[in-house]
């Protein structure tokens, strides 16, 4: 049976490297947890071998973005799933991933906070104004209740993603030596993350701000599939990226749900748009 591989930012790899995979999936679709590698690499499989491919196994490897670009650099993978249209492009141009970058899903993000509001931030407020009162309530010190913004710092897209709206109101909190607004700690931001934290939590949160469909939203965070240049198994690499765009892989990636606070199903991704291309 071949081996190919996946990492999260997504990976089809090539087999015998380095890294041990964190899971290994065979087209077994028994598993009821709810996580899109699990789904599409079992929904990709199913459709290969229907469509008289022999059998294989996927290999899911995790890794950020900029890791990502480096496996395939290294030819450790064959598929990097990365979520920075800017250094996708600069791998394309490296000569290190083939183009285009295919636009596969939307994740989605949130502001969250306490219901108590110690900055006093409006939902009428855009994004950015709500960081920038954040900043300056945690500056300032004179709220009723500290006001903090915790961070994963872990090179995550969600980390990636909350430092480029810190950048984008000229605050770079993280590289003074102590900055009162910011924390370093796991913190719930990604919309599919706020359905799998505590009740007793949630219920003393609030969102404040939340992502929509459309491309000018700094929180809507767009999924692209980097073929590598030199990808061992080029052709699989390719069929996956072409089933991932198709009917077939949105239905998986939209069909993906979870049950809210109220018992009904939310879904967590929204397909790509029209274009192929990274934007």
């Amino acid at each position: 049976m071949r081996s190919f591989n996946i990492v999260s930012s997504l990976m089809l790899i090539v087999s015998a490297v380095a890294v041990a995979p964190a899971a290994i999936y065979t087209g077994d679709s028994s598993s009821k947890d709810v996580q899109l590698r699990i789904a599409l690499a079992n929904a990709f499989i199913k459709s290969s071998v229907k469509n008289c491919s022999n059998p294989f196994a996927i290999e899911w490897y995790k890794s950020d973005t900029t890791e990502s670009i480096n496996h395939l650099k290294d030819n450790t993978v064959d598929i990097g799933i990365t979520y920075s249209p800017a250094a996708e492009q600069i791998a394309i141009k490296k000569g290190i991933a083939k183009d285009p970058a295919w636009y596969t899903w939307r994740n989605h993000f949130l502001l969250v906070g306490p219901k108590s509001n110690p900055a006093k931030i409006s939902h009428n407020q855009n994004i950015k104004s709500q960081f920038s009162d954040i900043y300056t309530a945690a500056e300032n010190g004179t709220s009723d209740l500290p006001v903090r913004f915790l961070t994963r710092y872990d090179k995550s897209a969600t980390n990636i993603k909350d430092s480029s709206l810190w950048l984008s109101i000229g605050h770079v909190p993280w590289a003074t030596k102590y900055s009162p607004c910011w924390r370093s700690i796991p913190s719930p931001t990604a919309a599919r993350t706020s359905l799998s934290i505590e009740e007793d939590v949630a219920s003393k949160a609030v969102i404040f701000k939340a992502s929509t469909d459309e491309p000018p939203d700094p929180l809507l965070n767009p999924a692209h599939i980097l073929v590598g240049k030199n990808a061992k198994y080029e052709k699989m690499a390719d069929r996956f990226a072409e089933w991932a765009i198709g009917s077939e892989g949105q239905k998986v990636i939209t069909g993906l749900k979870r049950m809210g606070s109220s018992c009904t199903p939310v879904r967590l991704l929204t397909g790509r748009r029209s274009s192929k291309m990274a934007v």
